[in-house]
């Protein structure tokens, strides 16, 4: 199995589409399953889009999603699994079974609401708009700080990935940046060095999720700036 994540968790980037073109491709040519994690899909804005795995033709993609991130509706605990192959949705159909059997009544129709023709489209420019508010606030704080951050803009979904480093280049301790940052500020990082590089990658690498409230993520900027004069020499 090929697994993708489209747009990307944690940097917040698309994968073109002549790549996943070729992804596909290759999997076809070794009669290889590809899982495609398209949470975060469609809240493009930073770029045209990407097309979804399924569009592409192959009976064996398997593609997720819920409506938890682009839709904010986490606290329904309502997603889905699609495929062009019967046999790998009967197979998930058996294994759901298993594990979850239904959904609550009410988080389904709350769903269906909310991605109805008559909500969908203002529900997806809202937070579109605000993803875009909210990620000029960050690209400014990085800007600003750039003798000690440095990023890979995000073009959609929520999260970003920013490398911290003290002034002499170095860059910080994931684990012990973020534990620090919180007890000293409350403001909340993920290391992505323990929790995406296995502790080999990504060394002084934080994982931001960026679209929440504006006026919260202004005072964690103005807060994390004072850290940072502060500590990263």
């Amino acid at each position: 199995m090929i697994v993708i994540n489209n747009p990307n968790n944690p940097t917040g980037a698309t994968t073109p589409a002549a790549v996943l073109t070729e992804i596909i491709e290759i999997a076809r040519e070794r009669d290889i399953i590809v899982f495609s994690d398209e949470v975060y899909r469609p809240l493009f804005h930073g770029c045209a889009g990407s097309p979804s795995a399924l569009s592409l033709g192959y009976e064996k993609v398997v593609v997720t999603s819920s409506m938890s991130k682009a839709w904010s509706l986490a606290g329904i605990r309502v997603g889905w699994a699609t495929s062009l192959d019967e046999d790998i949705i009967k197979r998930i159909t058996i294994a759901r079974d298993y594990t979850a059997i239904s959904v609550s009544q009410l988080d389904d129709q709350v769903a269906r609401f909310a991605l109805s023709d008559a909500v969908r489209p203002a529900l997806l420019k809202r937070n579109i708009a605000l993803a875009r508010t909210n990620l000029a606030l960050l690209d400014k704080f990085v800007e600003d700080h750039a003798d000690v951050c440095s990023w890979v803009k995000p073009t959609a979904g929520t999260t970003a990935l920013v490398r911290f480093a003290h002034k002499d280049g170095q860059p910080v301790d994931d684990v012990a940046f973020c534990k620090d940052v919180l007890d000293k500020t409350k403001v909340m990082f993920v290391p992505a060095g323990l929790c995406f590089g296995h502790e080999r990658d990504f060394r002084g690498y934080v994982r931001v999720g960026y679209v929440g409230e504006t006026e919260v993520l202004r005072r964690a900027l103005k807060n994390l700036s004072t850290y940072m004069a502060e500590n990263l020499n």
